[in-house]
């Protein structure tokens, strides 16, 4: 469970009938300038639903965002 002080920017990376991919992302409250970022995989039943999830969790500066934005970006 998230304070409710905390501001959570959340997005969808894809979304297909069977399967979606999300980001919620924040600022932890100490140390500064440090962010979590969870990618959230689901996996949906036929009704949408989720069936199955997982959660995966990084600590980043804002630099390593950025390069990891870069990365994900280059071709």
């Amino acid at each position: 469970m998230l304070h409710e002080s905390l501001t959570v920017n959340k997005f969808t990376v894809k979304d297909t009938d069977s399967f979606r991919v999300r980001v919620e992302t924040w600022e932890v409250i100490s140390p500064k300038g440090l962010y979590n970022l969870d990618f959230i995989q689901e996996c949906l039943d036929k009704d949408g639903n989720v069936e199955h999830a997982s959660t995966y969790n990084f600590f980043m500066t804002k630099e390593e965002i950025g390069e990891l934005c870069k990365g994900l970006l280059a071709s």
